[in-house]
């Protein structure tokens, strides 16, 4: 009885031990990209949609001398003084097949109920691409790259914690992924972006110099290795002159939006949806969370199928766990068959033996679970050094720090004790049922006969 019951609460207390501490591991992986991913890109993004580029406030800047007959960004278009830049005393009829004027700017009013909403951050970006050419003074060589250019998110309250150590904050550098440290760069690096713009002419190469301020963590995103964060100034000159007519303007421009907790992004989408519907100003813009990037929505739906279907391998091996409570209480019952008796003799319900036995049960599930859980704790706590061993027995790293990081997250998950310390006893108590009944069935009489 004694080995049957310690193999029982061992097993049950192995399966709790890798079920809490694959958990606690990959909701710290999956929270560490979230924070990466949302730093940079900010859990909501706010697009103009077709309409928003047809509209009479984005067409009306090409033809009015106040706004140097050019189109204007979002962020521009946010600060401008006039909503109607156009002076019909100077400046041209506006064409009839045009739109006429809703009298609602779109951007501004845009801004305002973002500002309306509670502990939200929002900054216009834009995106381009260029030919980005290093001089790398270190090795006196040349590193050329194609590459997109975004504009620095130095509003954002999370996207300093991205930005490595000794990186230059606050000027008019660019910043590179880290990956570009690989290849010799570094801070203080000079070189210029390429694009191709228009001239009276031809279409001739344009160059922007510029020097590399630092470099920032891009996170898991391979896209993130090929962006270059740039001053917006940099990134509207050569998204307005570059001849890049493949380039989505849907996409390549917006609203990025921040916010304390990333997990609340539907619910703020929902409530900007409601407001941008009230103002009538909805047409104009499209409101995807991060969950709908099409960068990141495979990586991160692919995640989530992989945590569920662990959490399903782990109930089941937890209901095969679970099953040598029934061959121990099955022995229990037998052995002890005249004490059953004893108590039915003196007036013990059926039911109260049956609870006898089920509540056995529940005990050894909830007893393996606080053993395998004390394991977890202690397995995290050396988790590092778990790792160390591991990669020494191996020969090289076993977890890429492209995509782990430096370390292992260590934090045990609340949602993984939650689901331990109910799983485990319910799954106990269903393997205790058929023991139980059958020493609830027994009958005092026969027992004591047979005694």
């Amino acid at each position: 009885m004694a080995l049957i019951a310690s193999m029982s609460v061992g097993v049950i207390a192995l399966v709790v031990w890798l079920v809490v501490v694959f958990l606690s591991v990959t909701e710290g992986i999956e929270r560490s990209w979230l924070e990466k991913l949302t730093a940079l890109n900010a859990p909501l993004k706010i697009t103009p949609t077709r309409a928003y580029f047809s509209s009479y406030y984005y067409l009306v800047d090409t033809i009015s001398e106040r706004s140097g007959y050019s189109y204007k960004s979002i962020g521009e278009k946010s600060v401008a003084p006039l909503t109607d830049p156009h002076d019909p005393e100077i400046d041209a009829t506006p064409p009839s097949h045009w739109p006429e004027p809703s009298g609602v700017d779109p951007v501004k009013a845009a801004f305002a109920i973002l500002q309306q909403e509670k502990g939200v951050v929002a900054q216009d970006f834009e995106i381009s691409a260029a030919m980005l050419r290093l001089n790398l003074q270190k090795t006196q060589t040349f590193l050329t790259q194609v590459s997109y250019i975004a504009s620095f998110a130095d509003q954002s309250p999370y996207v300093h914690s991205l930005v490595l150590e000794g990186s230059e904050l606050g000027g008019d550098g660019i910043f590179l992924a880290k990956s570009f440290q690989d290849h010799g760069v570094k801070v203080g690096d000079t070189g210029y972006l390429a694009y191709q713009a228009a001239t009276p002419s031809s279409v001739q190469e344009q160059r922007i110099f510029v020097k590399v301020a630092g470099f920032y963590d891009a996170g898991v995103m391979s896209v993130g290795n090929k962006i270059v964060l740039a001053p917006s100034s940099i990134v509207h000159t050569i998204s307005t002159a570059s001849q890049l007519e493949h380039f989505d303007k849907t996409q390549s421009s917006g609203i990025q939006v921040w916010f304390p907790q990333a997990q609340e992004a539907g619910k703020v989408k929902a409530r900007l949806q409601a407001a941008f519907e009230k103002a009538g100003i909805s047409p104009y813009w499209k409101i995807a969370t991060y969950h709908e990037y099409d960068f990141a929505k495979d990586l991160l739906q692919q995640f989530q199928s992989d945590k569920y279907l662990f959490t399903l391998i782990g109930v089941i091996i937890l209901i095969v766990a679970c099953c040598n409570i029934i061959s121990l209480l099955m022995i229990l019952v037998n052995d002890k068959k005249k004490e059953i008796g004893i108590l039915q003799a003196m007036g013990t319900s059926s039911r109260s033996i049956a609870l006898i036995f089920g509540g056995c049960g529940v005990a050894i599930g909830f007893a393996s679970s606080l053993i395998g859980v004390v394991a977890a704790i202690l397995t995290l706590h050396n988790l590092d050094s778990l790792v160390h061993a591991l990669s020494f027995l191996q020969g090289h790293d076993a977890f890429n720090a492209a995509f782990y990081g430096k370390s292992l997250p260590n934090t045990l998950s609340h949602n993984a004790l939650l689901f331990v310390f109910i799983a485990t006893p319910v799954i106990s108590l269903l393997a205790g049922v058929a023991p139980a009944l059958k020493a609830s069935r027994l009958r005092p009489s026969e027992i004591l006969r047979s005694e």
